[in-house]
């Protein structure tokens, strides 16, 4: 792309300051870790949190998720919208290949592994050491995936009964996750070439270590301290070991921070924060989606209860009408007898609940009753399978549909995202048609311009 010069490398990425949410973001990655995966007899591979897209890596918490990966990976994925589309770089290198519209290429729709489908032959074993692809320069081993893959077939251990089906389980997750990391790969060494441009290859290489070294530092200083807590770890060889036991290790997981976050600088240098939407086009939205601008009714009120779990029915009826007898006759307030003797969830609030939307209540006693009764009286003492219950009405609005007026600005919020993931899709589409990829299961990476097999670069011994 536009080439860079080295000295102002730098310049490029300022992590210190910016890197935080960032930082916040990637803390989500490891929350699979402590999850089940098996615990669906088939398992979603969803999209994960994404890191913001960001210039200098400022923070975006409204970019969606870029690579979707399973439920457990820490990956994301892009929705794409419509056009308004900036030029990649402003002084493309020659022989960038046009825009090809490649749907989700860096992306993978939602779909479910089931242990039940896996056929009974087993694949060749791959080592942590097997090249499965080559991106541009970079080699990706069966071992670069495998951080995301082994927790995985640890997790499920109970279901798989035979070697045959955890190598076949192990190929099936390499090769799902490996067609997400191919874009991922591509738009890393996108950056340093944006950056460095036609600088010889030592220099690219320098630069790699000063951002690296940069953003490496940023983890350690971030992401360290909540990983210590979060494993409960006294240091980084306690922690250390820790992950070894989920099959992970702290250079794996720093390898993919740099990866994703230099893959969102360069995405947000090229792409727009915002999106210019006119209001033809906030209109036609607005007529084409009524029904999300229909808000139901809602009430905002206050409860005091008693529960039939912790009293006999004639003791909860006492109780509650005491309660009762307490405020009409002894002027005693509402928001002190529910902290000192209601037992309802909100007691030591007031007993005040939020706005709730009318038919979300549990009790439908309850829901009744606060769609119906006066605003700011008390209600009879009222009787649903929990308890005895006093409610008073605070606040209600009536179900009603939202004004255009009022609907443009989260309409405009809306359009604008979408663009800005159309853009960002685009300029990956760019990025992979211009780049050599060799892929040892080169029918999954169809999509994708220009993929070849990597048997026919290495020959049949990685058949």
């Amino acid at each position: 792309m536009q080439e860079r010069n080295p000295s102002k490398v730098m310049a490029v990425i300022n992590l210190t300051p910016n890197i935080r949410w960032s930082a916040r973001i990637f803390l989500l990655i490891l929350m699979w870790i402590g999850a089940s995966y098996s615990s669906q007899s088939q398992t979603p591979w969803a999209a994960a949190p994404a890191l913001p897209g960001t210039t200098n890596l400022a923070p975006n918490p409204s970019s969606p998720a870029r690579f979707a990966v399973p439920q457990s990976i820490p990956f994301s994925s892009a929705p794409s919208a419509a056009a308004n589309i900036p030029s990649v770089p402003a002084n493309p290198k020659p022989g960038i290949a046009p825009s090809q519209r490649v749907p989700q290429a860096a992306a993978v729709n939602s779909q479910l592994v089931s242990f039940e489908t896996i056929p009974a032959t087993a694949s060749d074993q791959l080592e942590s050491g097997e090249l499965i692809a080559v991106v541009g320069s970079a080699h990706i081993l069966a071992g670069d995936v495998a951080v995301f893959v082994e927790p995985i077939i640890a997790d499920n251990r109970d279901k798989i009964s035979s070697p045959e089906q955890e190598r076949q389980l192990r190929e099936d997750l390499t090769r799902k996750v490996l067609k997400q990391y191919i874009p991922l790969k591509a738009m890393q060494l996108e950056f340093y070439r944006d950056i460095v441009g036609t600088a010889p290859p030592k220099e690219m290489q320098a630069m790699k270590k000063q951002v690296e070294t940069k953003v490496s530092k940023a983890f350690y200083e971030q992401q360290l301290p909540s990983l210590l807590k979060r494993y409960e770890a006294q240091d980084i060889p306690d922690l250390e070991l820790k992950l070894s036991e989920r099959s992970l290790s702290l250079m794996a997981l720093k390898k993919q921070f740099v990866e994703q976050v230099l893959s969102a600088e360069l995405e947000n240098k090229y792409v727009p924060k915002e999106f210019e939407v006119d209001r033809d086009e906030l209109m036609k939205y607005y007529k084409l989606h009524q029904s999300e601008w229909s808000v139901p009714a809602r009430a905002k009120w206050r409860q005091l209860t008693i529960r039939f779990d912790e009293h006999s029915r004639a003791e909860a009826r006492q109780l509650i009408d005491t309660m009762l007898q307490e405020m009409v006759y002894g002027g005693k307030r509402f928001d002190v007898i529910a902290m000192q003797s209601s037992e309802g969830f909100t007691a030591q609030q007031g007993g005040i609940y939020d706005w709730t939307s009318r038919g979300s209540l549990k009790s439908k006693v309850l829901d009744n009753a606060i769609f119906t009764y006066p605003l700011r009286e008390l209600s009879p003492v009222l009787e649903d399978e929990l308890g005895f219950h006093i409610v008073e009405v605070l606040e209600r609005e009536a179900e009603h549909t939202k004004d255009f007026a009022f609907a443009q600005a989260e309409i405009r919020k809306l359009l604008s995202e979408e663009k800005r993931e159309e853009a960002k899709e685009k300029l990956r589409d760019k990025v992979l048609a211009r780049t050599p990829i060799w892929s040892r299961w080169p029918e999954d990476v169809a999509d994708i311009p220009g993929v070849r097999a990597l048997a026919d670069a290495l020959g049949p011994a990685i058949r």
